[in-house]
């Protein structure tokens, strides 16, 4: 970087006693695009028209730098100048279709994103119970019955994502909103039949009228339900504020922050649940690293605390996870579109307030809970996806009855619009 600023300096020179040497001209402003300065950039490629009309590389420069300061107004207008101009070289003509098409699509100030995904799931513990039936309560040994252990299930499911965003026409601030739907049954578990709603809508504001480049940040409100067994179960309301920032071409960090008020609704199937209905706080940060073309590493952190009516019902929880994506060429010639692998592993602790009176009136429960997760994506014509998901997950807890092992198995086939 020290170099190329070096060098611009010494081009401006060069420029300063040949103000007609375009090809002076075009380096300096090639380089001083390159760090970023636009302004003398800009400048340059204009005054060299006033030189030479019609150069349709300076044109094409011209509409890039404008396109990416967001003055779609004025690069359509260099775009279309150099389209317009004789004998244009065939590269050129290819770079501002792409940039025109673009342009077109941004100046939609409404745009709509969406994927569904069906599949089926089988997991050696569905209803997350203990493995064995002899638990301590009070400092007793106690029998469980064969339903409340951990039971081995399948379960067919949909869900969907749906994000739609319209441009405010200032200064590329946004109203974003989320829908999250999904649904489940289960072959025998039925208690553990769920619906879940949820629904983020807000405002996302560009950063760089604060001169922060490349990061958006929001704020929006939360409105979600769960229904278990075809009963409410859960109700949400909240607020939230989120941002991404991509600090360099190859790193991104986004995060956010939550405040939910939930109503948990006592049913036939959970009578006691609504002890722990109150508030829950959590955060997190995502880290994302492109070290090549075909692998990506991620980093995230993340923790919460959550009000509970009940004391022992009451915890705060903080973790991280560890994972990344490998990218490489398909391996059927009629498919072309790369297909990839996912790994992550994470660690989680969970601390809660007091002792539950049914479990321990003495020592309140503290859980360290761990999973490993691989994901196989093969990319399939039209938009199609079919992923194949293992995990295994693994709890401890200083309560039998929260100690258990899951490993579960999954297929879907997900569709993007």
């Amino acid at each position: 970087m020290t170099q190329l600023a070096a060098r611009q300096q010494e081009l401006l020179q060069v420029m300063l006693q040949r103000p007609d040497d375009l090809d002076t001209a075009f380096e300096y402003a090639t380089i001083s695009a390159q760090l970023g300065d636009y302004e003398a950039a800009i400048s340059t490629f204009e005054r060299m028209l006033v030189y030479a009309p019609g150069l349709p590389r300076v044109e094409l420069e011209l509409g890039v730098l404008y396109f990416r300061l967001g003055s779609f107004d004025a690069a359509r207008y260099y775009f279309e100048a150099a389209l317009n101009t004789p004998n244009v070289p065939p590269e050129v003509e290819q770079k501002v279709s792409v940039y025109l098409a673009a342009i077109d699509s941004r100046e939609d100030p409404a745009k709509f994103t969406a994927s569904i995904a069906l599949g089926v799931r089988y997991q050696s513990n569905a209803n997350a119970g203990p493995g064995g039936r002899r638990v301590i309560l009070n400092g007793t040994p106690f029998l469980l019955s064969e339903t409340s252990t951990g039971r081995s299930d399948v379960n067919a499911f949909i869900a969907g994502r749906f994000h739609g965003a319209y441009d405010l026409g200032s200064q590329g601030d946004l109203l974003e909103g989320d829908l999250l739907v999904y649904g489940a049954r289960y072959y025998d578990q039925v208690r553990l039949d769920s619906g879940i709603g949820e629904l983020t809508l807000g405002p996302s504001f560009n950063m760089e009228r604060f001169s922060i480049d490349n990061t958006r940040a929001g704020i929006y409100g939360i409105f979600s339900g769960v229904r278990l067994n075809h009963d409410g179960y859960l109700g949400a309301l909240g607020l939230g504020s989120r941002f991404v920032s991509d600090i360099s071409p190859r790193t991104r960090l986004n995060g956010k922050a939550e405040f939910r008020r939930r109503w948990y609704n006592d049913t036939a199937d959970y009578p006691t649940v609504s002890d722990r209905s109150g508030y829950i706080l959590l955060a997190e940060l995502v880290l994302h690293h492109q070290i090549s073309r075909s692998v990506l590493l991620r980093s995230q952190v993340f923790g919460d605390f959550e009000e509970a009516k009940k004391n022992w019902n009451q915890s705060w929880e903080a973790g991280f996870s560890l994972g990344g994506t490998y990218k490489f060429a398909s391996m059927i010639k009629s498919l072309p579109d790369p297909w990839s692998i996912d790994m992550e592993t994470g660690f989680a602790y969970r601390d809660f307030e007091s002792p539950d009176p049914l479990i321990s009136t003495t020592e309140s429960e503290y859980d360290y809970e761990g999973w490993v997760r691989g994901v196989f994506s093969v990319p399939l014509r039209e938009k199609y996806t079919v992923n194949l998901v293992g995990e295994l997950r693994r709890q401890f807890s200083n309560y039998d009855l929260s100690t258990y092992t899951n490993a579960s198995a999954m297929v879907n086939v997900v569709r993007n619009f």
